[in-house]
């Protein structure tokens, strides 16, 4: 079913006329990921960063994000999907209405004889122009709207998308996201803070890193880093976090530099509270109330 998913994931991208080159510059993911998607190879990391190069794969080839998502989880839990594609958000947007069929009145042909029929010509014709006028008119509006969206549609199909070096991509990212067994030093690092506002800064100027974080154990979310791009988020008392990628990353916490041990191409998990930063042995939990 993973073969099928990735096959309407296919459909929907040669359908754009996107090439898996032009993919990977517009969403900076590695071109080996991105054909390893094509095949229907969706073991190629955790499951986490593999729905987060999903949903970048379905926004640049304008498909809706969340239904591709529910689709994928639908085949990781067994379930059958359709052989469908999913929608684009311009098929989403197009409803399609249908006309209900006339009732038996107004199927019914009034007969006139001669003398009504030529009493009521004037008005009959009168009104046959007006009716003619009214059509003339939405049929121009239609006409209108037709050449608008043609005329959108060649100008992007005219963009050329400049694509990046990759070998210098590859050549630096070949044995990347490989999580490592280490052990772990617990020592938290003890720093002074009135509050808890910590900034997630990405240094690197080609790969992208991958954020998991969970606020004072209630509230989670999960992210992409661009390069030299920037995210801040607040707690009131405690961040767990897990960083893919985390040799690329810089935390900052209330404005200030914190020392930790991220590593180029490495998964790791960390905890920032009041009293310090101190790296985990697994995966921060959500709590449940």
């Amino acid at each position: 079913m993973l073969d099928r998913f990735a096959e309407q994931l296919r459909k929907a991208r040669l359908k754009k006329g996107v090439s898996l080159q032009q993919l990977a510059a517009r969403t900076r993911i590695d071109l080996k990921f991105l054909e390893a998607i094509d095949n229907g190879n969706f073991s190629f990391l955790p499951d986490l960063y593999v729905k987060a190069f999903i949903k970048q794969y379905a926004k640049a080839v304008d498909l809706d994000e969340q239904e591709t998502i529910k689709k994928y989880e639908d085949v990781i839990a067994g379930k059958v999907i359709d052989d469908d594609e999913p929608k684009s958000l311009l098929e989403q947007k197009v409803e399609i209405t249908k006309t209900e069929p006339e009732s038996e009145n107004e199927k019914q042909t009034p007969i006139f004889d001669g003398s009504a029929l030529a009493s009521n010509t004037p008005a009959k014709t009168d009104e046959k122009k007006k009716k003619l006028r009214v059509l003339i008119y939405a049929a121009g509006v239609v006409l209108a709207g037709v050449i608008i969206f043609f005329a959108l549609m060649n100008r992007s199909s005219t963009i050329v998308v400049e694509e990046l070096p990759y070998e210098k991509v590859l050549e630096e990212t070949r044995d990347r996201y490989q999580v490592e067994e280490e052990k772990v030093d617990s020592t938290p690092v003890a720093f002074n803070s009135d509050s808890l506002t910590l900034q997630f800064v990405n240094a690197d100027s080609i790969d992208s890193a991958w954020v998991m974080v969970i606020y004072d154990d209630l509230k989670k979310e999960d992210f992409l880093l661009y390069p030299k791009n920037t995210k801040t988020i607040h707690a009131t008392d405690n961040f767990k976090f897990t960083l893919g990628n985390s040799g690329v990353i810089i935390l900052r916490l209330d404005d200030q530099l914190l020392n930790f041990d991220g590593k180029r191409g490495s998964v790791r998990h960390y905890e920032i509270n009041r009293k310090g930063i101190q790296r985990l042995n697994s995966p921060p939990i959500l709590k449940i109330k």
